[in-house]
């Protein structure tokens, strides 16, 4: 039965605590219970929102704020947040005016990171014109789900069929095959974004991609009107994956899973008013007030992005909204992080974009980790904005943007930044000779908290045929369309598809030892200048590790794609 002010609020428990315990606490009348402190734990039996049944770490509760605000208080408990304040997830990329590494995204070609990342030098020059060869494989993917956390897919694009010419894309139900309750909406199967169809192409494309023989699955998360919530897109594939990896399930293949995450959680910051205002949703006329901060443990009272960005405020512009001027931000969700553990946990190969901020992302322990702007609410309330602290989807669990010492938890998998199709010319010292450096897209977030680097500007994929995005028409079959875009959602999927041949090779392999291997193998000749202060400095990987993803397992190929 539900009591005035209840709210939905999702309630996620810290690693290891026992989920169970916690929610008979909740749902149980707990008032003459002497172990239950009833200052925290609310007396009475509480509501299940959504119990999410193969989630041992997130649940949704309806809670009163004063309830909420009491059992976030409670050791076992991450975080308490209501889930109409998840902020909105948004495609990690944007539009390209020019569309190579030449210009053009027309005719026969074939996307630049292919040729890049299976050479251990910068082949390129400060060319953006074809240095020559070809890209050789042996390994294709067989064997492995790649499964695309995105705005959808054009599923008759020819990008997923094999060598034979059978598609590759599995259309299914996803509440079916994870045993979950529920049921897809079969209007989840299509794009009128693009960047979905973009996304599977990189990874899993047969011309486009990497491992052009992977079984192809979508789960439709953004800009889609039938799109599913992320609590059951995360919840569905966990199930599935277990499932299908259970030698005693029915369903039992022990196929690989790989999953392309490239979108994330935005909070925003209104420009023009002085002092400028935080907001949670982009286009509405209210927010916070910024009232100062601290940059590395010095105060400061500065509360205009044109004054902050010497501390690290830059955001992407988001345009303008009611008359404001508008940047966007990454924003941290607890829940949604929790269920990245639980994935790399059992298993599964979590690439996800960094993010197209201009933003610096530290780690804890990191000379910007704690660096925070203050805001206030209700007048009354004093909150700190842990900017430099990425947002979700993210390795590191535990984590609000306003929590100064969280419980933090770790998973193995990647945080993939951009690659720039323009390098760095770099001269030797005493020698007027010149080399040439990959560089950072200037976009892409970078620090610490991004573990590797892909291909990123001008990414020649698939796109839909209805869609916001454009495209020119697919070479291979004028019904069908093919685009070059840019941002960390076009790096991410070439990590994926890396990781997909590396999964072939090594189905056995955990989320540890195939991040280990692309970490190892990766090649550290990335333009560095050495400074982790110098936030506008686009091209500058900010103290982070400047290593371009490098993948040896090239050779071969068993089958030609692009023979006149």
């Amino acid at each position: 039965m539900h009591v005035q002010g209840e709210l939905e609020y999702i309630v996620t428990v810290k690693e290891g605590v026992d989920w169970e315990e916690v929610h008979k606490d909740l749902i149980s009348w707990t008032a003459r219970d002497p172990n239950v402190n009833s200052d925290i734990v609310p007396d009475r039996s509480v509501e299940v929102a959504n119990l999410r049944p193969v989630n041992k770490r997130n649940t949704h509760y309806y809670l009163t704020k004063q309830e909420k605000d009491k059992l976030i208080l409670d050791p076992r408990i991450s975080d308490v947040k209501r889930a109409s304040h998840v902020t909105p997830i948004r495609p990690r990329a944007f539009q390209d005016t020019l569309f190579d590494k030449t210009t053009f995204s027309n005719g026969t070609q074939g996307p630049w990171g292919l040729l890049r990342h299976i050479n251990e030098t910068q082949i390129y020059g400060n060319s953006t014109a074809d240095p020559g060869g070809t890209y050789d494989y042996v390994l294709d993917g067989t064997g492995v789900d790649v499964v695309i956390q995105d705005s959808g897919i054009e599923k008759n694009h020819p990008e997923w069929e094999d060598a034979n010419g059978t598609s590759r894309f599995q259309e299914v139900d996803w509440y079916q095959i994870s045993g979950l309750s529920g049921s897809t909406n079969a209007s989840m199967y299509t794009d009128v974004h693009g960047h979905g169809t973009h996304c599977s192409g990189t990874t899993a494309g047969k011309t486009f991609g990497w491992a052009k023989n992977a079984n192809i699955y979508i789960q439709a998360v953004l800009d889609n009107s039938y799109a599913m919530n992320i609590s059951d897109a995360m919840d569905t594939l966990l199930a599935w994956h277990n499932k299908k990896n259970d030698p005693n399930d029915p369903a039992y293949t022990g196929r690989p899973t790989i999953v392309n995450q490239s979108w994330g959680y935005v909070i925003y910051l209104n420009t023009t008013d002085n002092p400028n205002v935080i907001q949670f949703s982009r286009g509405i006329d209210s927010g916070y007030f910024l009232t100062g901060g601290v940059h590395r443990g010095v105060a400061h009272t500065e509360v205009t992005r044109a004054n902050l960005r010497q501390y690290g405020i830059n955001g992407e512009y988001q345009g303008q909204f009611n008359g404001k001027q508008v940047y966007g931000f990454p924003s941290r969700v607890t829940s949604t992080d929790a269920d990245i553990k639980q994935l790399a946990d059992a298993g599964v190969i979590v690439c996800m974009a960094a993010g197209n901020d201009y933003m610096k992302v530290d780690v804890p322990g990191g000379v910007d980790w704690d660096n925070y702007l203050e805001f206030t609410a209700d007048n009354i309330t004093f909150y700190r904005w842990y900017y430099h602290r990425g947002g979700s989807p993210s390795l590191l669990g535990g984590i609000s943007n306003y929590n100064p010492a969280p419980v933090i938890t770790y998973a193995d998998g990647f945080n993939v930044g951009a690659v720039d199709t323009a390098t760095q010319t770099v001269q030797y010292p005493g020698d007027p000779s010149f080399y040439y450096l990959d560089r950072k897209a200037n976009f892409s977030q970078s620090g610490p908290g991004v573990n590797i680097y892909a291909a990123g500007v001008s990414v020649l994929s698939s796109s839909s045929n209805t869609n916001v995005i454009g495209g020119v028409s697919y070479y291979n079959d004028f019904n069908y369309r093919q685009i070059k875009i840019s941002g960390t959602s076009m790096a991410s999927p070439n990590m994926a598809g890396m990781a997909a041949l590396l999964k072939q090779a090594h189905p056995d392999w955990t989320p540890t030892q195939i991040k280990q291997y692309f970490e190892n193998n990766s090649k550290e000749i990335m333009y560095d200048t050495g400074l982790t202060d110098d936030y506008t400095t686009f091209n500058n990987v900010h103290g982070g590790p400047p290593r371009i993803a490098y993948f040896p397992l090239s050779g071969q190929r068993p089958f030609k794609l692009n023979e006149e």
